[in-house]
C-alpha cells in the first residue's frame, strides 16, 4: 500500500511521536511505500519526512502528496485549533482523491479540551471531520466515549498507543542500555523543561529520596545545551548521581531504550510538538510490556495548585512500586495488525 502519515515525527521524543515512528518503521519493513509530513514546529531529523510549519504550506504540501496514495492517516492529541484545520483539511483532501481516511487520537486533555469546543468553530470542524473519516482510532476508553458527542461510535475504534522497541543485540549494546540492565526499576522524566513542574518534581523526589533503592533515573530535558541543568540535578542529587542518566533530547536510539525499561514516564503536557502548561502540570504515565512493544494502560495528570511537588512526588513513588496495569484490547488483536487491517478494510 501507499500510505500518507500526518503528525509530529520530531525530537524531542515522547509516547505521541515515538507511537508515530514506530508505526512508520513497522510499515516500510513490511513494504508499504510511506510517505511523511510532519506537523511539529520543531525538525524531523529524518531526512525522508517533509516538514510543514504554516497552514498554507501544509496545505500545498498535502494536495502534492496525496496523489496516487491508498490511505491518508492522521495522528493527533487533537486540541490545538491549527491542528484540527490542518485535520480537516487532511481528510477533505483524502475524500477529493478518494483516498482510505483515518485519523488516530493520542490520549491527552481531549477528553477535557474537546467538551469546550466553540459550536461554531472547533465543535463543528471535529463533527464534519469525524462524520467524513473513514476511521477514527482513539488509544483510551475514556477518549473514546467523550468523543461521541461529536458523532455516533459506528466509525470509531479503540486500538491502544503503542511504541516497538526492536531487540537489542547484548555484543553492541550502548552504555545507556547496559547501565539500565542492571536496575529493577527505571523512572524517566521527558521533555523536561527549566523552570518548569515537572523540573519541581524532579527535585523533590531527590531531596526525599523517595526512589526504592537501585532505581534507574533517565532525564532528557528539551533545551540544547543542558549541562547546566544536569549540574543542579547532580549536585542535589547526591549518591543517586550513581542512578542518573541523562539522554540527548534528539537521541532516539537511547529514548527507545530507556522507554524500553522505563515504569514510569513523566513529562509536560504536549500536543502536536508544542509543549503547554508546563509551569503548572505535568503527566505520568504507567507503562506495561508486551512482547518487543510498550504500551500505556493509565496515565496520571497533576495540575498544580500551591505548594505540591512534594505531593506529586509521593504520589509517583506509589506508582512506581505498584505492579503493571493490564489492557483488555491486548487480548483481542496485536494493536499495529488491527491498524493494516483498518487500512485494508
Amino acid at each position: 500500500m501507499r500510505i500518507l502519515l500526518i503528525g509530529n515525527f520530531a525530537p524531542p521524543y515522547e509516547e505521541e511521536n515515538l507511537h508515530n515512528l514506530s508505526l512508520l518503521n513497522m510499515l516500510e519493513n513490511d513494504g508499504h511505500q510511506c510517505t511523511v509530513l510532519n506537523i511539529s514546529e520543531n525538525p524531523s531529523k529524518n531526512p525522508k519526512i517533509v516538514d510543514t510549519k504554516s497552514v498554507l504550506g501544509f496545505a500545498c504540501t498535502l494536495l502534492h502528496h496525496c496523489r496516487k496514495k491508498d490511505v491518508i492517516h492522521f495522528l493527533t492529541k487533537g486540541y490545538l485549533r491549527v491542528g484540527l484545520l490542518k485535520l480537516m483539511a487532511s481528510i477533505f483532501a483524502g475524500k477529493l482523491f478518494r483516498l482510505k481516511t483515518v485519523i488516530t487520537f493520542h490520549s491527552e486533555l481531549f477528553s477535557i479540551l474537546g467538551q469546550m469546543r466553540s459550536p461554531f468553530g472547533g465543535t463543528q470542524t471535529l463533527n464534519t471531520s469525524f462524520f467524513l473519516a473513514d476511521k477514527i482510532i482513539y488509544n483510551d476508553r475514556d477518549t473514546y466515549e467523550v468523543a461521541s458527542m461529536y458523532r455516533k461510535k459506528a466509525n470509531f475504534e479503540l486500538v491502544p498507543s503503542f511504541v516497538h522497541v526492536p531487540q537489542e543485540n547484548p555484543e553492541k549494546a550502548s552504555r545507556v542500555f547496559r547501565r539500565l540492565q542492571e536496575k529493577e526499576k527505571v523512572i524517566m522524566f521527558t521533555n523536561v523543561k527549566y523552570p518548569s513542574y515537572v523540573f519541581n518534581i524532579i527535585m523533590s523526589l531527590i531531596k526525599n529520596n523517595l526512589f526504592p533503592p537501585g532505581t534507574g533515573i533517565v532525564i532528557s530535558f528539551s533545551e540544547k545545551p543542558a549541562s547546566k541543568f544536569h549540574r543542579m540535578i547532580e549536585e542535589s542529587g547526591g549518591k543517586l548521581s550513581e542512578d542518573m542518566i541523562f539522554v540527548e533530547h534528539d537521541d532516539l536510539q537511547s529514548t527507545m531504550l530507556a522507554f524500553s525499561k522505563a515504569d514510569i514516564i513523566i513529562r509536560p503536557l504536549s500536543c502536536d510538538g508544542e509543549t503547554f502548561f508546563e509551569r503548572f502540570s505535568a503527566s505520568a504515565a504507567k507503562t506495561l510490556r508486551s512482547e518487543n512493544s510498550i504500551y500505556f494502560p493509565g496515565t496520571l495528570v497533576f495540575v498544580k495548585e500551591g505548594r505540591t511537588a512534594d505531593m506529586c512526588a509521593n504520589f509517583i513513588n506509589t506508582m512506581l512500586s505498584a505492579g503493571p496495569a493490564d489492557i483488555p484490547e491486548l487480548k483481542n488483536t496485536d494493536p499495529y495488525t488491527r491498524i493494516k487491517q483498518i487500512y485494508e478494510e
